[in-house]
């Protein structure tokens, strides 16, 4: 064989191994369009026409897939030849985010490993491997992460990521109170007043002097892209601290016991309910009471439990009262998260005067009236959802999924959010000004 022709031959058993190399692509961060992005990956490998296989933490059938903390895929993508595995880890906003960097990560995302599906026999359709939890989870790199904020927001500003334009669509959110509660209103200057103090009488939100029980403030920890929207939104400052209480004992239908999250999110000895991971870490702010939920799912489902009577705990686990008291909770949650708490007993309020009228009432989607609230500037209680991707992922197979899948979680929002191509008004930063 002559040496050029010798050589062509090398070159074509090297792209032919590039051509069917296989790709792994992890993706991390917010939960808010978790859904949409798990809907619209099951639907790529369906899509290509082969077999593929799929585990997830949560019961099989139907769409309960779509609501997985961790998940795994392997199969055919289309556009990529070769095996893709790609695996989920949400952890929120902001981590997800850090977990892009050079960062160390106190609380790294953890996927599953492939060996996980090693006894499952792929199909058409997908097989799928269910109720999984943390089986075999262990950190990895992580190469897209969703996010409800810009990284300008974050301590990660300076970190480049790609692309200049992130935006997978609009994400929009609701104050929210517990079951039971008489709140229906929530302006900006109320909800700084309940973060800054961690509670407030009733009085201040129904303008009824004899109105004299307690409304506490509860949300997420730091590494929560919601957080970091109601506290732009709202005026409060993303880095200013805050005083949050979240549920350590409840039944399934009432909240019995509450408490400003402690220091590290737990007391020592540590009390029935309390979490570490409930510390606030990003911005190097652990202090009492600036915690938080680290988990939307959570605090969804406390916020669908009442309130009339729960023992208050302070940052070291006393009875603030002396005895157990009615409370009212107020957040701020995505509109997907609060349909879910308003399903247990939940209420939505107006705004700053502005509420989203008809999926309050009953519906699970955004009507045409309440779409053009926010589309049109009219309610400015949203932002934008963005899909980062490490900036070394410039070209091949990775860069493929990745733009596959930015490009069709739009059309799989659901209650998620609205096409940023919907949207008539905008606004150049998260909480900034919205106008056209």
């Amino acid at each position: 064989m002559k040496p050029t022709a010798f050589i062509t031959g090398l070159s074509a058993l090297a792209l032919a191994a590039s051509a069917s190399a296989d790709v792994t692509v992890n993706i991390t961060g917010a939960t808010a369009f978790r859904a949409a992005t798990l809907d619209t990956i099951k639907a790529k490998f369906v899509a290509s026409g082969a077999a593929f296989k799929f585990a997830h933490d949560q019961d099989s059938g139907g769409t309960k897939f779509n609501g997985a903390t961790r998940e795994i895929f392997i199969g055919t993508f289309p556009g990529v030849t070769g095996t893709t595995t790609i695996r989920c880890c949400f952890t929120g906003s902001v981590e997800g985010i850090r977990a892009l960097t050079s960062v160390t990560d106190p609380i790294p995302p953890t996927y599953y490993q492939t060996s996980l599906l090693d006894s499952t026999t792929a199909t058409v359709g997908g097989a799928e491997l269910s109720n999984q939890g943390t089986t075999g989870a262990a950190t990895a790199t992580s190469h897209i992460a969703l996010s409800d904020v810009k990284k300008a927001l974050t301590p990660y500003a300076s970190y480049g990521m790609l692309p200049a334009d992130p935006s997978v669509g609009v994400i929009v959110f609701t104050m929210l109170t517990n079951e039971g509660s008489t709140i229906t209103n929530v302006t900006s200057q109320q909800f700084r007043a309940l973060m800054a103090t961690g509670k407030q009488e009733l009085k201040l939100f129904t303008g009824n002097a004899t109105h004299t029980t307690n409304v506490f403030a509860t949300g997420r920890n730091d590494g929560s892209g919601t957080r970091t929207i109601y506290l732009a939104e709202t005026g409060a400052g993303v880095t200013n601290l805050v005083k949050q209480y979240t549920a350590i004992e409840s039944t399934s239908t009432a909240l019995t016991k509450i408490q400003l999250v402690p220091q590290g999110g737990v007391n020592s000895p540590a009390l029935t309910g309390q979490q570490a991971s409930s510390a606030s870490t990003v911005w190097g702010q652990d202090l009492a009471g600036n915690g938080g939920y680290n988990s939307g799912s959570t605090l969804r489902t406390d916020m669908g439990k009442t309130g009339t009577s729960v023992t208050v705990l302070d940052e070291n686990g006393d009875d603030a009262f002396g005895g157990a008291v009615r409370a009212d909770l107020v957040t701020f949650l995505s509109l997907s998260d609060a349909v879910s708490a308003r399903g247990n007993g939940a209420v939505f309020c107006s705004f700053n005067g502005e509420k989203l009228s008809d999926i309050a009432a009953s519906g699970s989607s955004m009507s045409a009236a309440d779409k053009a609230k926010v589309t049109l500037g009219q309610y400015t209680a949203w932002g934008y959802e963005n899909m980062y991707r490490r900036n070394d992922i410039t070209s091949g197979d990775a860069l493929t999924v990745y733009n596959g899948l930015k490009g069709a979680i739009p059309d799989n929002l659901g209650t998620a959010g609205i096409k940023k191509s919907d949207m008539v008004a905008g606004r150049e930063t998260d909480g900034g000004t919205v106008g056209f």
